[in-house]
């Protein structure tokens, strides 16, 4: 297995002790791997193109070829664990190890920024729909 952070770990390991197999076979649909967001920065007559690296997911971290996003902030690529790898583990939330943070409204892009923002009226269930 590839090492990412500690956060993406917990959540694997969460998962793969608990899953059925049809959910390790979703889960394994949306692995996590390391992906770069080409960027555009520019300021004080500069500009350059940079990368961001991050752990995306393999179905739902899709960046077409050629792709640079306008500035860091708008890398609205879904980072992992996607909306579909939290709505797995959602069923799991009685479990004593589960986190709050697992839950589907706090996927976030690449950039940090939430998908669902606050003012964003749905629950979590039906976003775990969508």
């Amino acid at each position: 297995m590839a090492h990412h952070d500690r956060s993406v770990e917990d959540l694997l390991n969460f998962l793969l002790m608990r899953l059925d197999e049809t959910g390790f076979e979703q889960l394994v649909a949306h692995e996590p791997t390391r992906m770069m967001a080409p960027y555009f920065e520019g300021g004080g007559g500069r500009a350059e193109t940079r990368g961001a690296m991050f752990t995306g997911c393999a179905t739902c971290s899709q960046i077409p070829a050629g792709s640079v996003f306008p500035s860091y902030l708008h890398i609205n690529v879904e980072a992992w664990p996607c909306l579909h790898v939290r709505s797995l583990a959602l069923p799991l939330a009685d479990d004593p190890d589960y986190r709050d943070g697992w839950q589907p409204e706090y996927t976030r892009y690449a950039s940090g920024k939430l998908i669902h923002q606050d003012h964003d009226l749905r629950q979590p269930h039906q976003l775990a729909g969508q």
